[in-house]
């Protein structure tokens, strides 16, 4: 569907340039967007690969192992009693949580398919996503980023005098959202929490009076 789209839009534009008589022109941006396109590519290898090389580092020296030990306190806060129910599970989300801090999303994304499949296992609902998934994907939406090298890179590409300037907003925004998506989230499965127990509560009282 979304490939129809942009083909129907590419198509339009095709067609008012050339109704207008601006085939020129219509030549021209298409050399250009691609030259420009291919210039920032070129820039971006090389910036990507520099920080890639620096979060590996992190990785291998040990670095991101202690972060996971820091973040476990809180996640068994905000993961309540999944520790004592599945510790692999709990492991994974860890190590997924802490790789996209530093950016390393090749190596959060396994981390992320293992979580949700052990989570999937301890899941009284297998059809429904359970609180735990939910939360899980609260806090990948709203990851906490220290280093957004991709930004980073794509503003020095395109000539930026400060890329690196944009770190300290995105890590403050990226934190608030992350608070407001959890305190959200706690509210609403709370809430969800107490109407499945009055459910169950009318259930078991109209069983005992049939």
């Amino acid at each position: 569907m979304v490939n129809r789209i942009w083909f129907f839009m590419i198509f339009l534009g095709i067609i008012s340039f050339v109704i207008k008589g601006n085939g020129q022109e219509l030549m021209s941006a298409i050399t250009e967007s691609a030259q420009r396109s291919t210039e920032l590519l070129i820039a971006l290898l090389g910036i990507m690969a520099f920080w890639s090389g620096v979060m590996r580092i992190c990785e291998k020296s040990g670095i991101i192992d202690v972060i996971g030990r820091i973040l476990s306190l809180p996640l068994r806060f905000i993961f309540p009693g999944l520790y004592q129910r599945s510790r692999t599970a709990f492991f994974n989300i860890m190590m997924n949580i802490t790789s996209n801090m530093f950016g390393l999303s090749n190596a959060a994304t396994p981390f992320g398919l293992k979580a949700m499949e052990e989570l999937q296992k301890i899941n009284p609902n297998k059809d429904t996503a359970s609180s735990y998934m939910i939360t899980f994907l609260i806090i990948n939406s709203a990851s906490i980023q220290f280093i957004p090298s991709t930004v980073i890179s794509i503003r020095a590409a395109m000539g930026s005098k400060n890329p690196s300037d944009i770190v300290a907003p995105t890590i403050i925004t990226s934190i608030i959202a992350l608070i407001i998506g959890l305190v959200l989230d706690k509210i609403i499965d709370g809430r969800f929490n107490k109407i499945s127990n009055v459910k169950l509560t009318n259930n078991s009282r109209s069983q005992e009076i049939k």
